[in-house]
């Protein structure tokens, strides 16, 4: 969890707020956080040129109140944050996902922490929550309202690659922190379409698919330290990864959820990244999106998409 140093967090200036705070809070105590950056983005319009002149005051009215709500907010809670840990309000103007990437960028975050409302509730932070998940160049943590900054059921999709190894070196460490915390390790395998082209069955290639998952669990299982942390291997056959890990995450009643951002290959990439994006856009459950700093973002990609170009 050390990894963990500088945290950005997203308020929505509502009651999600004291949840997505407690739930920093847990982070910056485990990884003995520096700083945290409280934010919130105001929403900007397309005002005519005179229009926006003579609302400039209101708009400075308007950040003055934001910072003082924030550090309100960040008052009531303080006590749940270490001491040492340094925390600074700040008020930003314009969309979502445009400012909370271009803050992560500029304060060199290592995650992003956004609260969101239940899945029927729609408001501008939870719209936006996959996109700044899809593009911020750290880590991000989606917190749904009301949930408790308990971790002791860690669910972990993986795909054996190595960033998944990553996803469950970050879950071992959230666990460590967690005295009698768990982890259910889960692999989604399917059949390959062509299957009938071999000239075996579809029990037979199923067979031969779990084979494969087995044999390669056991190939990375050295590489990682659970730090007698309990964990369990699952192997669930699915066509719809998404659906088989938040099936998973009902069954055990994952109080986290951890993945990686990335598969193996350049289409598992994108397989795993589809899978990551449905399962934060329909999962009740806190979700941790696991990027190695600074790999999915370069410095031109990160320009594009601070401009919402790519």
């Amino acid at each position: 969890m050390k990894r963990y140093k500088t945290i950005i967090v997203a308020m929505a200036l509502d009651e999600r707020d004291a949840t997505t705070l407690r739930h920093t809070a847990y982070f910056a105590h485990a990884a003995g956080s520096q700083t945290v950056y409280v934010s919130y983005v105001v929403p900007t319009f397309d005002l005519p040129p005179d229009v926006a002149v003579q609302s400039h005051d209101v708009l400075v009215s308007i950040n003055e109140e934001t910072k003082q709500q924030l550090q309100e907010n960040v008052s009531n809670q303080r006590n749940h944050f270490p001491l040492v840990t340094q925390i600074e309000c700040i008020t930003l103007q314009g969309s979502p996902v445009t400012e909370l990437v271009r803050l992560a960028v500029q304060k060199n975050a290592d995650i992003v922490c956004i609260g969101l409302r239940l899945q029927k509730d729609h408001d501008p932070l939870s719209d936006s929550a996959v996109n700044v998940l899809r593009k911020a160049p750290c880590s991000t943590l989606l917190i749904p309202f009301g949930t408790e900054p308990r971790y002791d059921r860690i669910l972990v999709p993986v795909d054996f690659s190595e960033h998944s190894r990553e996803a469950l070196d970050v879950a071992v460490e959230i666990a460590t922190y967690s005295p009698g915390a768990m982890i259910t390790v889960l692999h989604a395998y399917g059949v390959p379409l062509g299957y009938y082209k071999t000239g075996r069955t579809y029990e037979e290639f199923v067979s031969i698919m779990k084979k494969l998952a087995e044999r390669q669990w056991d190939e990375i299982l050295p590489m990682i330290n659970f730090s007698d942390i309990p964990w369990t291997i699952r192997f669930e056959l699915s066509d719809k990864v998404p659906r088989a890990i938040l099936a998973v995450a009902e069954e055990i009643d994952a109080q986290l959820i951890v993945m990686a951002s990335h598969g193996r290959t350049r289409p598992a990439a994108v397989l795993l990244g589809h899978a990551t994006d449905s399962v934060a856009s329909k999962t009740n459950r806190p979700l941790l999106c696991v990027k190695k700093k600074g790999e999915v973002v370069n410095s031109l990609r990160a320009l594009l998409q601070l401009f919402e170009l790519e």
